[in-house]
């Protein structure tokens, strides 16, 4: 008989304990990345691809809506290699606004947090 009670016990308390456990259902983060260019060049306006590859599902998720030198993706949670390519405007320190192509690259960045991650990235000039 005290084999039943010990186990009864058991058994409630293993799902009085189990029950209260928190569930992580959120499984998605948002992604915003600011482009900078050198001292001299402001980026004013971006027209470019984004290309997301989850580096361990290798899932690419793209997305091509810059507002000037940022762009935002909702994205899973994990760690992305990053790649953009496309045309910037930028403004000089002397006043003049040029269009330039330009790449920009991370093998790595973790878009771990549950809110924002923000991600800042140099280009690469290709003229």
């Amino acid at each position: 008989m005290k084999h039943y009670i010990l186990l009864i016990t058991t058994l409630a308390m293993t799902i009085i304990f189990t029950a209260c456990a928190p569930v992580e259902d959120d499984f998605f983060t948002e992604a915003c990345i600011t482009l900078t260019a050198t001292d001299e060049q402001v980026i004013t306006q971006v027209q470019a691809q984004v290309l997301f590859t989850n580096v361990n599902t290798r899932q690419v998720t793209t997305i091509a809506g810059f507002q000037g030198n940022r762009v935002t993706a909702e994205l899973l949670r994990g760690a992305y290699q990053i790649d953009i390519e496309g045309v910037a405007v930028c403004q000089e320190s002397n006043g003049n606004m040029r269009a330039r192509q330009f790449r920009c690259r991370s093998d790595y960045a973790e878009l771990v947090e549950k809110n924002v991650n923000n991600i800042t990235l140099n280009v690469i000039f290709l003229d």
